[in-house]
């Protein structure tokens, strides 16, 4: 049973409720005529018995002379079955028929039969019905026996038996047929939904199985399906952009390493900016270890995600930091970086690893946007009870357009001018995410072939936004 198909189990659990209920139908209504039919002999045997009386009453109202053994013998001669009716004394002896009694009729005289009482007897091989009942003739009580043959009923029965016995198997090869067909039907949407599921992979996780309109459990598996798919599109999805977040960042540290390698290989150095550059290159090696420590706590953990650690950070301190670290980069493209800080030291509550991403994020594309000669400005400032950190460059610039669409994530501007390889339109989406992340406000300001003016506005007292970032660890 384990190694059959659903189908082939429906069709056997159909063949066996049909065998099942055919018996029991079988044997109740074969019991059921059997019944009916005994019922109807033993009234006609009531009958007769009924018309004897009455005509042993009719004749002496009458006044027939003939005796009462004569008026029972011509009864016996014009009834049918007359040779099936005896008389005996209450002592056992013979009433009526004097001579011609059957041997094979054995008839039992020790019952009490002053209720009518029904015995079935074989006669020349073939069954009979016999009812005994006292009844008062000529004056004195007399055990009366009237038989009747059941040869109709017998026949009856026997032909109904062979009925069902053709039927059955008739029937229960219909019940297979129509159970493999009902099953087949019945598992349709089954089959519609495997077909479906067969062609899901992980590149289209966003389809779903069909959902069959009945109210059915057949539906709920599908909804449930249905729902499990939509989890996993979210778990892949997330999944999918901390890879893609992590190899932009790893893509940043590599970059700002090969340009700080680079530039100190070009031209001679002191001890100490040699020095210098190797803590840069060191700097870059931990931020490049962190992100490969997470791609693999990713790949040993379902629910990985990067932790944010929010503390007390020294915003001027991290804008320097953070423009320290591409200062190779910037000089090896012939861009002057320069930075201006307020006198007084403005503190911030967030994520320092996560905010030296989103500065590395903005001076990378100021960098990258800007042409030779040109120059980017990092700036620190206090205004309204908010922390500024305002990013100039004098780049390329961007249009009307590509400023309302460039947080959108993959989005990736059509800029000619850019002197560096195209990204994958992940930078800016990542830091809008950051900012978000810390309460904070990302803008841009852009004018096409002027440069352009990202700010992130800080509350003195961020904390994290209410909304779940997309890489929390729960």
């Amino acid at each position: 049973m384990g190694s059959l198909s659903v189908r082939a189990k429906l069709m056997l659990f159909y063949f066996l409720v049909t065998l099942t209920g055919l018996l029991i139908f079988g044997l109740m209504s074969f019991g059921a005529l059997q019944y009916a039919l005994l019922q109807g002999k033993k009234t006609h045997l009531q009958g007769r018995e009924d018309r004897l009386i009455a005509l042993l009453k009719e004749n002496k109202a009458k006044g027939v002379k003939e005796s009462l053994g004569e008026q029972l013998r011509n009864y016996a001669l014009v009834t049918h079955e007359g040779n099936l009716f005896h008389i005996h004394n209450l002592d056992g002896s013979v009433f009526f028929p004097t001579e011609g009694i059957r041997q094979d009729w054995t008839l039992s005289i020790k019952n009490d039969c002053s209720r009518p009482v029904f015995s079935s007897v074989v006669l020349d091989k073939q069954p009979a019905l016999v009812m005994c009942h006292m009844i008062l003739m000529d004056g004195r009580m007399v055990r009366l026996h009237i038989g009747g043959s059941l040869d109709e009923e017998t026949y009856i029965l026997r032909e109904y038996r062979d009925a069902l016995l053709l039927l059955m198997p008739a029937l229960l090869f219909l019940s297979s047929v129509s159970g493999y067909f009902l099953s087949r039907h019945a598992l349709k949407p089954v089959d519609r939904m495997t077909r479906a599921a067969l062609e899901i992979g992980i590149g289209n996780l966003s389809q779903r199985l069909p959902v069959p309109a009945a109210k059915d459990e057949i539906q709920h598996l599908a909804v449930a399906w249905n729902q499990l798919l939509a989890r996993l599109d979210a778990a892949v999805s997330r999944l999918s952009q901390f890879s893609a977040d992590a190899s932009h960042d790893l893509r940043t540290s590599i970059t700002v390493m090969l340009a700080t390698a680079q530039l100190s290989l070009h031209r001679h150095r002191s001890e100490e900016e040699y020095r210098d550059a190797l803590g840069k290159i060191v700097t870059e090696c931990r931020t490049a270890s962190t992100l490969l420590d997470a791609l693999l706590s990713l790949a040993q953990s379902d629910n990985f995600v990067h932790e944010v650690a929010f503390k007390k950070i020294d915003l001027c301190e991290l804008v320097v930091s953070g423009c320290r670290r591409v200062e190779d980069l910037a000089e090896s493209s012939g861009i002057l970086l320069d930075w201006h800080l307020p006198p007084e030291t403005i503190y911030i509550e967030g994520d320092e690893l996560l905010l030296q991403r989103l500065l590395g994020i903005l001076l990378d594309n100021a960098i990258r946007y800007t042409p030779g000669s040109g120059e980017i400005r990092a700036e620190v400032s206090l205004a309204a009870n908010n922390a500024l950190v305002t990013v100039r460059d004098t780049g390329v610039g961007m249009s009307e357009d590509i400023r309302l669409h460039v947080f959108d994530r993959f989005y990736q501007a059509d800029l000619r001018e850019r002197k560096s390889k195209a990204g994958n339109g992940l930078g800016l989406s990542i830091g809008r995410w950051i900012a978000d992340a810390h309460g904070a406000e990302l803008t841009v300001e852009s004018t096409p072939q002027e440069g352009s003016v990202f700010q992130i506005k800080f509350p003195i007292k961020a904390t994290l936004s209410p909304m779940e970032p997309a890489f929390v660890k729960k």
